[in-house]
């Protein structure tokens, strides 16, 4: 028995100090978007400007620029005034190149690690890697799988004529690549559209063909599946190629239709007089979804949501939307605005009562500390801590911080009430605190203690003697509590058992005194039982030998009047029944959302 109470202390001294997952802001929730960037950096917007930032909030680019594109081979353009001025790299460097006066071609981002670009001088790549220019030429289309083509002049003496002939630049070299064209040469081209799928358009000698880089094999595109009519088979020019942006993307007019371009040069769909269009797929890019050991929580009833950490709750609802998950990282919508929050999956938050020490109650209240022992990165000042027990009550004038180099700790004196189901014996209780910590609340931390009530209560047998019929006794009761820093009030009541009656006063404030008649066994039991108001009884039990039998009229009228003179002057005491706190309603169900 000895052992296993041992266990039980030691279990119940451990739980004292409780952890919970730590969950802070690198980014508070005051912008109106941001994304995440595999590098570990944000994008992010403010007031309608654009800018970056670090994982530390630090704005590591102004918030000066009307828009940044797409970010691809880890560069993205940065626009301002309406035009593109320069482009900036994921983890925060700026390239200014505004002096180019250039437009950009196609999509508005690089494409296989080149941008195409142009201006008065002509078309030109920008080099991802080292910020390169290859060109001039005097047409280019943008980089798709892995080939883009170009215009250049036949020949130095061909420039001022403005006879030209058609290249393919490989994004692997940015240098040309040898074409098989058959019984045609690379004069023949009269147009060229960007790879998608392996294959480009090209047009050689006013003829539409499919060109397949692997192979080197020419198809031409055929108006209709008949292959024996070959004035009908094979799509053709009636006049130059005559190509017109929209804005969106590119148009070609030929002899029987239309052909559609996106915005990098790639064939989107063909529109036959006649037919119904002929669409072509691009190409799907697979993005796998990030890992993350977080998951939004979804409440019953509730439109807001939480979060979870391995499937542990750790901050209930309070977001309006959980966008992105990476890693530790939760990109998420608070109060309107977006910010992000990381989880420290080695950091813990760490509870600790009464500088995990047991507990023994002496009365209803007791006086007591409780602290959060947070990471050093944690402010104090930023922290709140308030009970979700109606048994505990937090002074919030007795706040206390501290900071060093391994901690930040945030104290409080609290008052705990005596649980309801407390006895001499040592048993476990429990009560609940939130944190709440710069705008985030974390869900209530349960802390267990040890607690039993201690018995400060001293009754002394004075005296006791028989007078006629009747026994008188004097009792002394003492409260030897060592606080005596307020008034505890207690009710002392005498009980006998059913065979004798009983009445009792109290002389002063110590001396009590009782009167026992009627017994009818040979001995007479009773219980002193003190309460102390919110505290359980506490009894005494006596075994006081007398005579039985019956007594003379003269003794039972005397012992008559001495009950009358009792029931007079003595007090009737009543035992205080803490009422029972009401059931508390159950938590609504929770439904982890997938990342």
């Amino acid at each position: 028995m000895m052992i296993r109470n041992l266990l039980l202390a030691v279990l119940l001294l451990m739980s004292c100090n409780v952890s919970a997952q730590v969950a802070r802001w690198i980014i508070h929730p005051e912008y109106d978007y941001i994304k995440m960037l595999e590098s570990g950096f944000y994008v992010a917007s403010k007031n309608g400007q654009y800018g970056m930032l670090d994982d530390q909030e630090k704005v590591v680019v102004p918030m000066q620029y009307d828009s940044i594109s797409v970010f691809n081979s880890h560069k993205a353009l940065l626009y301002k005034g309406g035009r593109c001025i320069g482009y900036i790299s994921d983890r925060g460097e700026v390239k200014n190149i505004a002096s180019l006066q250039f437009d950009v071609v196609g999509l508005n981002s690089f494409s296989d690690g080149y941008l195409a670009v142009c201006n008065s001088s002509g078309y030109f790549y920008i080099r991802a890697s080292d910020d390169e220019k290859l060109g001039p030429y005097t047409y280019a289309t943008p980089f798709s799988e892995g080939y883009a083509w170009v215009k250049v002049p036949k020949s130095m003496k061909h420039v001022l004529d403005g006879s030209y002939t058609f290249q393919v630049l490989s994004a692997n070299t940015g240098g040309p690549v040898n074409l098989s064209l058959g019984e045609y040469e690379e004069d023949d081209i009269d147009f060229v559209s960007s790879c998608c799928n392996g294959k480009s358009i090209i047009v050689l000698k006013k003829r539409f063909y499919e060109y397949e880089y692997k192979t080197g094999k020419l198809t031409p595109l055929a108006t209709d599946d008949n292959p024996t009519n070959k004035k009908t088979r094979v799509t053709a020019l009636e006049r130059p190629v005559d190509v017109r942006g929209n804005g969106n993307g590119y148009t070609i007019r030929f002899k029987q239709g239309t052909m559609i371009f996106d915005g990098l040069m790639r064939l989107t769909s063909i529109t036959y007089e006649g037919q119904v269009p002929r669409l072509f797929e691009k190409p799907k890019v697979v993005i796998p979804a990030p890992k993350s050991n977080i998951n939004g929580i979804r409440y019953n009833e509730n439109p807001l949501l939480g979060l979870a950490y391995e499937g542990k709750e750790v901050l209930p609802a309070q977001f309006d939307n959980v966008i992105m998950l990476r890693g530790n990282h939760a990109l998420l919508r608070k109060s309107g605005k977006m910010g992000v929050l990381a989880i420290d999956p080695n950091t813990h938050l760490r509870f600790v009562l009464n500088d995990n020490r047991n507990i023994g109650f002496e009365h209803r209240l007791t006086n007591t500390d409780v602290k959060v022992i947070c990471p050093p990165y944690m402010n104090p000042k930023l922290m709140t801590l308030s009970s979700a027990d109606n048994d505990c009550v937090i002074n919030a004038d007795t706040r206390s911080e501290s900071v060093n180099v391994e901690t930040a700790v945030l104290s409080y004196k609290c008052s705990l009430k005596i649980p309801e189901e407390i006895s001499s014996e040592q048993t476990s209780s429990s009560v609940k605190f939130v944190l709440n910590y710069d705008g985030l609340k974390y869900v209530p931390c349960s802390i267990s203690f040890n607690t039993w009530y201690v018995n400060n209560y001293n009754v002394q047998l004075l005296s006791h003697q028989f007078v006629g019929s009747a026994l008188n006794v004097e009792l002394l009761v003492k409260n030897n509590s060592r606080y005596e820093d307020g008034n505890y009030f207690f009710d002392v009541k005498i009980v006998a058992d059913d065979s004798t009656t009983c009445t009792y006063k109290r002389l002063n404030e110590e001396l009590y005194q009782a009167h026992f008649y009627r017994w009818t066994e040979d001995v007479v039991k009773f219980n002193v039982d003190i309460t102390e108001e919110g505290c359980p009884t506490i009894s005494y039990s006596y075994s006081i030998p007398v005579k039985s039998g019956n007594s003379s009229k003269k003794d039972k009228a005397k012992s008559e009047s001495t009950e009358a003179d009792y029931q007079s002057q003595g007090q009737v005491k009543r035992k205080f029944s803490r009422p029972k706190t009401p059931a508390k309603k159950e938590d609504s169900k929770i439904i982890l959302i997938p990342n």
